[in-house]
Order: C-alpha cells, then structure tokens, then sequence
C-alpha cells in the first residue's frame, strides 16, 4: 500500500512539473552567449524590435531575425510584440528604410537552426524560437523576469 502510494504522489507531481515546465507554447528571445542582455520587459522588446532602441547597454548594436511568413513563431511576434499584420509589418519596415530609421527589414530565417545559428553567430544578434527549441547554443533572455516554462510568461506561440 505504501508503495502504491508513493508511485501516485510520484506520477502526480512529475505531470505537475512537466506541465509547468512546457516551453512549447513559449516564444522565447535568443541572443549569443556572449551578449550582455540578459532580461528586458515586453516594452522594451517592442522598441528593439521596432528598432526604437538600436543598442544594448553594452553599446552592441542590435541586428534582428524573424521567422519566415507563416510560421506560427511569427504569427505571435506580429501579433503579441509588434501588434501588426503580416501587411503592416511589411509596410512599416519598408517605411522605416525609406525614411533611414533603419537599414533593413529583420533578416529572415527559415526554422529554429537558422535562428538559433543568427543570435549566436552575430554580433547583437536577436532572434526568437519556440521555448523547447532553445538548447546551449544561445543564451534565452528572461522577458518580465521569466524565462520560458515559467507561470506568467508573457510571449506565447499560439
């Protein structure tokens, strides 16, 4: 009986810890391992990313990836950071070059390698992956003071 019990309490809590522990649905942000950043707030990813806020602390310019149209980690960075359609994006980066608030669009990357090999391979570099794709190739950068997996993370892919 004793065993019996402790085998459910052992189940209950490990589906407790997987369940918290998800980082599928999160859109984590990526940047090299040498990179200073180390956390920003939701406000201050939608400046670097609307290319409001051009350095870091450290004086590093910052040079961004996205995801290809399409893709689900796109569709939520539009949609939760950029507040923009696909349309509207293209739109206000064309604009952005015209004007030389910027000197390109984000470059683009076709899946989470060539995100991950972006952030880690360029200086400044910033990108983002789904939570489960990071792995010890890139630093992931806490957003509100949480990293992806944590309750309350604010960057969803849905």
């Amino acid at each position: 009986m004793k065993t019996f019990i402790l085998i459910t309490l052992a189940t209950v809590l490990g589906f407790g810890l997987a369940q918290a522990q998800d980082k599928s649905t999160d859109l984590a942000i990526i940047v090299g391992k040498a990179s200073a950043l180390e956390s920003v707030t939701t406000a201050e990813v939608t400046k670097i990313l609307r290319a409001e806020k051009s350095k870091g602390a450290d004086g590093v310019k910052f040079a961004l990836s996205i995801r290809e149209a399409g893709s689900p980690e796109r569709a939520a960075l539009l949609s939760g950071i950029y507040s923009m359609t696909e349309a509207e994006y293209t739109k206000f980066f064309l604009q952005a070059t015209f004007t030389g608030a910027v000197q390109s669009a984000p470059k683009q990357v076709a899946a989470a390698a060539g995100a991950k090999q972006f952030a880690a391979g360029t200086p400044g570099g910033i990108s983002f992956v789904r939570g489960s794709d990071a792995d010890d190739s890139v630093k992931v950068v806490k957003v509100d003071g949480k990293l992806p997996g944590e309750a309350g993370y604010p960057l969803k892919v849905k």
